[in-house]
């Protein structure tokens, strides 16, 4: 908005000077008889001058003026800071949660990602006699590993994809050697550094579906479906077929806990005896009918024992080697092996023929998310009463 100014008019002011002087009045005579003698006379009404009457100058006042206006400099929106790999060019891809906008650079490697990891988790849902579905996933997976590192936007990214094909390049030829029979791991010359591969490819496997969940849109549950397609299709091509399980039907318990309420669970009725040993230090509660049978595997109960750490510090692995090397000095011998995952804990499951007959053995459990926690059962129930096992995994826990 201009400004709006106004100036007051100027006022002349004319002053008229009046001067009036002089008149016609006949001469008054004397005695003087003398013509030269003559008595000037002056008009006896005389008007003084008057002044011409002054005019103030009008004042106008000037109107309220409002003060300016300023616009603001018209400004671009701020730009979000971009990491040093990107462009700036978007590009908007489809996903389990939607369309989903991101770095050009980031789409490619967040598809080769999920392809790495469905193969990944597909590992959880091979069964063992399903030897070589594994080798198709593993061998899979050492082609995807070097894809996803290709495909990464920066050496941060190539981080992971690089760690997990270090630890193929352990584990491929170990399994391929105990023909892909995890129970035989013992019988390595480096078991050890097995074991650690196994952690560190697990850990990387987890990562990686928080980055996909989390950057890339994807949906937990539908990279679980998509990994069990990626197992039934290995399957079929390699002419394995994977059975349904059937219907477990369902055993009433009773919650019972440890002295000091860190280890809790149901049980069925009748497991009404209890012990609380220690073991390396680490809280052990026992269930069972019998627990001195129970102890000897030829009666049903359960133990579960409670430690802290995970994976990263080998005190669950080392907890699972030496209930494995209890079982097998008594005769039992490895039957069966599987991932572990109830919602809460993530590890491993192995069966056990231990020469009682009508009783399966089982060992099972693994680490909180946090890896804070483990927990470690070893489970005798009657083999026609599956779900006594359903009812410890629904119920056990450990704080």
């Amino acid at each position: 908005m201009n400004k709006r100014t106004q100036s007051t008019a100027g006022l002349a002011l004319a002053i008229g000077l009046l001067a009036a002087c002089g008149g016609s009045a006949d001469p008054v005579a004397t005695d003087a008889t003398d013509p030269d003698d003559v008595v000037e006379t002056t008009p006896t009404d005389t008007t003084p001058p008057t002044e011409p009457p002054v005019t103030e100058p009008a004042v106008t006042e000037p109107p309220p003026t409002e003060p300016p206006v300023t616009e603001p400099p018209a400004t671009d929106p701020p730009q979000p800071d971009l990491p040093e790999w990107a462009s700036g060019a978007m590009v908007t891809v489809q996903t389990d949660t939607g369309p989903l906008e991101m770095p050009v650079e980031l789409a490619p490697f967040c598809e080769s990602s999920r392809s790495f990891y469905v193969a990944a988790k597909g590992l959880d849902f091979v069964t063992d006699e399903q030897v070589g579905t594994a080798q198709q996933l593993f061998a899979a997976l050492a082609v995807l590993a070097p894809l996803a590192i290709d495909t990464s936007p920066s050496e941060e990214f190539a981080i992971q994809p690089t760690a997990a094909r270090d630890d193929l390049a352990v584990l491929i030829p170990a399994f391929e050697e105990i023909e892909y029979d995890g129970s035989r791991i013992g019988e390595l010359s480096d078991p050890e550094s097995v074991i650690a591969s196994v952690q560190g490819f697990t850990e990387t496997r987890n990562s990686l579906q928080a980055f996909l969940i989390q950057a890339c849109g994807a949906d937990g549950e539908t990279l679980d479906e998509q990994s069990r397609n990626a197992v039934a299709v290995a399957a079929e091509a390699i002419g394995e077929t994977i059975e349904p399980d059937e219907p477990v039907e369902a055993v009433a318990g009773s919650p019972v806990t440890n002295e000091d309420v860190t280890i809790g669970l149901s049980v069925p009725a009748g497991w009404t005896e209890t012990d609380e040993p220690v073991r390396s230090g680490r809280s052990q509660f026992v269930v069972s009918p019998d627990i001195a049978a129970f102890s000897e595997l030829v009666a049903p109960g359960v133990l579960v024992l409670r430690g802290e750490g995970g994976f990263r510090d080998g005190g669950f692995v080392g907890r699972v080697l030496e209930f494995e090397s209890d079982l097998l000095e008594v005769g039992c011998v490895a039957v069966d092996k599987d991932d572990y995952d109830d919602g809460i804990y993530n590890g491993q499951e192995r069966t056990f023929e231990c020469g009682t007959d009508g009783l399966d053995v089982r060992l099972f459990g693994g680490t909180t998310a946090d890896e804070s926690l483990y927990a470690m059962v070893l489970l005798v129930h009657p083999s026609d009463e599956p779900g006594i096992r359903q009812l410890i995994v629904d119920t056990f826990q450990v704080s």
